[in-house]
């Protein structure tokens, strides 16, 4: 090296692994239809799945650039958190994730929420020629 420093940003681990995993899975199933070439991606991602779109779009670029699929869009639906009061039956979006630990705004009761939505990645649609 001659000395000079170089910056590169890497996309945290955890986005580079979520999109290989989801672009195995849409890799099958172009393979199934006969595509080769992916042109639209749509992932719906949960609130509390901690993922942050533009490390997702990069290591999809990063992914996808060089291959048949280089130039593919990426669209990324966060889906808003969605709990469900098992006391009162109360289904609400929280102001925050905090909430979850909080008594229910509707009965006072403390409980343990089920989540409704707001968790889990989805791959919604994908194109392919």
């Amino acid at each position: 090296m001659d000395g000079k420093s170089v910056f590169v940003y890497l996309a945290p681990m955890h986005e580079f692994s979520l999109m290989a995993s989801v672009l195995d899975i849409a890799a099958e199933e172009m393979k199934r239809h006969g595509a080769s070439r992916l042109t639209l991606l749509r992932l719906r991602y949960g609130e509390l799945d901690n993922v942050q779109p533009d490390s997702m779009r990069m290591a999809f670029d990063a992914m996808t650039g060089g291959t048949p699929s280089e130039g593919a869009r990426l669209e990324l639906i966060e889906e808003p958190l969605l709990l469900h009061c098992p006391i009162c039956q109360n289904a609400f979006h929280p102001s925050s994730r905090g909430a979850m630990f909080e008594p229910c705004p509707s009965c006072g009761n403390a409980a343990s929420y089920s989540v409704e939505k707001g968790e889990g990645i989805i791959l919604e649609h994908l194109e392919a020629e």
